[in-house]
C-alpha cells in the first residue's frame, strides 16, 4: 500500500474524532465531567494531528509530482519550482480547503493548551465548537472536494498552477489571509461557550482580547500582501478594484476591528454585552461568508474558483451558525443586560460607540455593493453590477468620519467628558486640523477628499504625538531619565494602549497612500525602437524588445530607460509571459521602479517580433508607498499591542479623572 493511501484515511479518522469531540466537549461541560472534558481536549489534539498528517502527504504529493492525483495533476506540472509545488496546495479548492483546515487546528490545539486550565466551565465547550467547525471542514473534503481523489490513468505531466498564481506572495497571501480568517473561530467558539454556561460576564472578553488580536493582526498582513500582489500581477496599476474576493476578505476586518473597540467598553465599564456577542457572531459569519463567495462562483471574479456544489454546502453551514447563536443570544438575552448605561454623548464610550457604527457601516456599504447583482437578479431577473465608484462614492466619507474619530476616542474622558477636558485635549490638534488644511489648498490640492485627509491625518497625528509627549515628559520627571529612555519605558509599560496610538499612525500613512494614488498619471502608447515618451517628470526612452526563457514559460521583455528630470537613467523591463504547459496562458509582469513618494509603472501589452514596436501603458502613481509603510506600521503596533502581559488584561473600572486614557485596542 502506498504511504499516500495515508492522506484520505487520516481524513476519515479525523472527521470521526471531530463528531466525538464535540459531542462529548458539550456533555462534559453540561455535567462538568472532568473526563468528558479532558476527553474533547484530546479529541482536539487527535483530529489536529490527523489533518497535519493529511496536509503533509499532500504537501509530498505535490513535490514529488504524484499526477495520479486528480487535485495534483490540475494544479501543479513538471517544469514548475519545487517552492511553486508547495504552494501550490493552497492553490486549489480542495488544497485550500485542507490549509483552512490545518490552520484551524493548530489554533484550537494552542487555544485549549492555553485555556482548558484557565477556563474550566468555557473550555470543553469552546472545544466542541472548534471541533464542529472542524468537522465540517472535514466533510467537505471527505464527501465533495476531496484531495487525494485519483484518476482513472496516470497523466505524464500535469496542467501547472495558474500562472497569475505563479508569483512569489502566493506562498504568503493565502496563508497570512487563511490565519486570520481561521483565527477568529477561536473568540466565536469561547463567546458560544459563555453563551451557553451563562458565564457572560468580562472573564471570556480579556482571556479573547489576545485571541482576537492574532486574526486582525494576519487579515491586516493578508489584506496588504493582496493588494501589493494585484498591484504587481495583474498589470492595470491599481492595488485595490473593489473585486468580490477582495471584498470578502475586508469585511471580517472591518467587524473584527469594531469587536476590538468595543470590547474595551465591556472590560472597563461592564456594557455592550449583547453588542460584543452580536460582533464576535457577525465576524465569524463573514469569514464563512468569504469563503462561500470564493469558492461558490455565484460572483464573478478573478480570484474566484470555477463554479462548485460546495458553495451551497457553506451558505447551509452559514445559515445554522447564524441561527444557532441567534437562538443563544436570545435565549441568554437577560444576562446580556447591564445596569450601566451611557452617561453622555460627550464621552469615550459614545465615541467608540460611533466608531463601532462606521466601521459597521463600511462593512455593510461593501456587502451591499458585492451582492447586490445577486439581488437585483432575485426580486428583476436582472443582474445589475455595481462597480468602483460605487464603493468609493459611499466610503469615501464614511472612512474620513472614521479616520476623525481615531484621534478623538482615546483622549476624551469616560462616562462625561468636561469643557476642562475637551480644551486640554483638542485645543492643539484642532489648530493642526486648521492649518494642515489651509496648507494643503495653497500647495495646490482642491480634491476635497485630499484636503480632508491632510487635515484630519494632522489632527491624529496631533493626538497622538500630544498624548505620548505627556507621558514621556511625566516620565522624565519622575524618573529622571532621558526622552529617547522614558518614551521606551512609557510604551514598554502600556503596551496595550500605546501599540494602538502606533496602529492609528500607520492608519494615517494608509489613507495618505490612498489620498495620493488619486492623482494616479497615465500615458498609453505605440514605439517603436529608440522612441521617445514623456509622462509627468519623466522621459522615457524605448530600446526593443527581447524573448527570454524562464523554468516554465517564454517572456518577451521590452527595454525601457527611465529618467527622472535630466537625472541617471534607470532600466526598466516588463514582460509578457506565455506559459504552455497545461492552461496555455500569458500574463503581464509590470516593472516598477518604486520610490518613497512615486512610483513609476510600465506595462507591456502588445509586442510585434516583425518590427521590434511595442504598445506600452505608463503610469506615475504617487503616494502608493506609503500604503505598504503604514501597513507595517500597524503590523508593528498590532506586536506591540500581543506583547502585553496577559494581567494588564483585567477590567479595572474605568475612572472620573480628565486626563485619563484609554487602553487603545486596535483601530
Amino acid at each position: 500500500m502506498s504511504i499516500y493511501a495515508l492522506g484520505p484515511i487520516a481524513l476519515w479518522v479525523g472527521l470521526a474524532l471531530a463528531l466525538y469531540g464535540a459531542v462529548v466537549g458539550h456533555l462534559g461541560g453540561w455535567r462538568r465531567d472532568p473526563r468528558l472534558s479532558e476527553a474533547a481536549v484530546g479529541a482536539v489534539f487527535g483530529t489536529s494531528a490527523c489533518v497535519a498528517l493529511a496536509y503533509a502527504l499532500l504537501t509530498a504529493a505535490f513535490v514529488t509530482d504524484q499526477f495520479q492525483f486528480s487535485f495534483v495533476a490540475t494544479n501543479a506540472s513538471r517544469a514548475m519550482p519545487v517552492w511553486y509545488k508547495a504552494a501550490a496546495v493552497w492553490g486549489g479548492m480542495a488544497g485550500s480547503m485542507l490549509l483552512w483546515a490545518l490552520i484551524l487546528a493548530g489554533y484550537s490545539t494552542a487555544a485549549m493548551l492555553a485555556t482548558r486550565r484557565r477556563l474550566p466551565r468555557l473550555a470543553p465547550h469552546a472545544a466542541a465548537v472548534l471541533l464542529t467547525i472542524m468537522a465540517f471542514f472535514l466533510i467537505v473534503m471527505t464527501f465533495s472536494s476531496k484531495p487525494f481523489e485519483r484518476l482513472d490513468f496516470l497523466p505524464l505531466d500535469g496542467q501547472g498552477l495558474n500562472p497569475l498564481l505563479q508569483n512569489h506572495w502566493m506562498a504568503a497571501h493565502p496563508p497570512s489571509l487563511y490565519l486570520g480568517y481561521v483565527g477568529w473561530s477561536v473568540p466565536f467558539a469561547f463567546a458560544i461557550a459563555a453563551l451557553i454556561t451563562g458565564r457572560l460576564g468580562t472573564e471570556w472578553i480579556t482571556a479573547m482580547r489576545k485571541w482576537a488580536l492574532f486574526p486582525f493582526l494576519f487579515l491586516t498582513i493578508g489584506n496588504l500582501m493582496g493588494s501589493h500582489w494585484a498591484y504587481i500581477e495583474l498589470g492595470w496599476g491599481g492595488y485595490w478594484g473593489w473585486d468580490p474576493v477582495e471584498n470578502s476578505a475586508i469585511m471580517p476586518w472591518f467587524a473584527g476591528t469594531a469587536f476590538l473597540h468595543s470590547i474595551m467598553i465591556q472590560e472597563k465599564r461592564g456594557m455592550l454585552r449583547m453588542w460584543n456577542m452580536a460582533l464576535i457572531v457577525l465576524t465569524f459569519s463573514l469569514t464563512i461568508l468569504g469563503t462561500f463567495v470564493t469558492r461558490s462562483g455565484i460572483i464573478e471574479s478573478v480570484h474566484a474558483f470555477a463554479s462548485t456544489n460546495v458553495g451551497i454546502v457553506f451558505l447551509t453551514f452559514l445559515t445554522l451558525v447564524i441561527a444557532a447563536s441567534v437562538g443563544l443570544i436570545w435565549w441568554r438575552s437577560d444576562l446580556l443586560t447591564t445596569e450601566n448605561r451611557l452617561e453622555s454623548f460627550v464621552s469615550r464610550e459614545s465615541a467608540f460607540l460611533f466608531n463601532n457604527l462606521l466601521l459597521l457601516g463600511i462593512a455593510f456599504a461593501i456587502w451591499w455593493g458585492t451582492f447586490f447583482p445577486i439581488l437585483s437578479e432575485a426580486f428583476t431577473g436582472q443582474r445589475i453590477s455595481v462597480g468602483p465608484p460605487f464603493f468609493n462614492q459611499v466610503n469615501g466619507p464614511l472612512s474620513l468620519a472614521l479616520l476623525l474619530t481615531t484621534g478623538i476616542g482615546p483622549v476624551i474622558a469616560w462616562r462625561r467628558a468636561s469643557r476642562r477636558n475637551l480644551e486640554r485635549n483638542f485645543r492643539l490638534p484642532l489648530a493642526v486640523l486648521l492649518v494642515a488644511g489651509v496648507v494643503a489648498v495653497a500647495i495646490g490640492l482642491r480634491a476635497w477628499y485630499a484636503v480632508a485627509v491632510v487635515a484630519f491625518s494632522a489632527f491624529v497625528a496631533a493626538t497622538v504625538i500630544q498624548e505620548m509627549w505627556r507621558g514621556t515628559r511625566a516620565r522624565m520627571r519622575s524618573k529622571g531619565t532621558g526622552a529617547p529612555a522614558s518614551l521606551f519605558g512609557l510604551i514598554s509599560r502600556n503596551r496595550r494602549r500605546y501599540g494602538g496610538y502606533i496602529v492609528h499612525i500607520g492608519v494615517l500613512f494608509v489613507f495618505a497612500g490612498i489620498a495620493g494614488s488619486m492623482f494616479q498619471v497615465e500615458e498609453r502608447a505605440r514605439l517603436s525602437p529608440g522612441d521617445e515618451i514623456a509622462i509627468g517628470r519623466y522621459a522615457v526612452e524605448y530600446r526593443g524588445g527581447d524573448v527570454e526563457g524562464g523554468p516554465n514559460y517564454t517572456a518577451t521583455v521590452a527595454n525601457l530607460t527611465v529618467r527622472e528630470g535630466g537625472g541617471e537613467p534607470y532600466r526598466v523591463r516588463p514582460e509578457r509571459r506565455f506559459y504552455p504547459e497545461g492552461q496555455e496562458q500569458t500574463t503581464s509582469e509590470v516593472a516598477i521602479w518604486s520610490r518613497l513618494f512615486e512610483d513609476f509603472y510600465a506595462i507591456l501589452e502588445t509586442f510585434d517580433p516583425a518590427t521590434g514596436a511595442a504598445d506600452i501603458t505608463l503610469i506615475v502613481n504617487p503616494m502608493l508607498m506609503w500604503i505598504w509603510i503604514g501597513g507595517g506600521v500597524m503590523v508593528f503596533g498590532t506586536l506591540i499591542a500581543l506583547s502585553t502581559p496577559q494581567r494588564t488584561a483585567a477590567r479595572r473600572p474605568a475612572r472620573d479623572e480628565e486626563d485619563e486614557t484609554a487602553e487603545v485596542a486596535i483601530a
